[in-house]
């Protein structure tokens, strides 16, 4: 039984992988051959992918108002 973060990944793959698939058998083939049959590791990925992506994000805004803000101050 998974603890803590698992819980959470393990219902975050499970969801994911019915609502993308819709088809048990579907399910079934895509959670043995990508994921190695855990609904965990479909979660996980899903989350930190996201994660990723928000980090990403943040990192770009971040840039560009450094840089924004450095050429208002040249300019002015």
């Amino acid at each position: 039984m998974p603890y803590g973060s698992g819980i959470i990944y393990s219902v975050t793959g499970y969801l994911y992988l019915w609502i993308r698939y819709r088809n048990k058998n579907k399910v079934m083939e895509v959670l043995q051959k990508e994921y190695d049959g855990r609904y965990y590791d479909a979660g996980a990925r899903l989350i930190l992918s996201i994660f990723g992506i928000a980090l990403i994000g943040l990192i770009i805004l971040l840039l560009v108002a450094v840089i924004g803000r450095f050429t208002y101050d040249l300019i002015y």
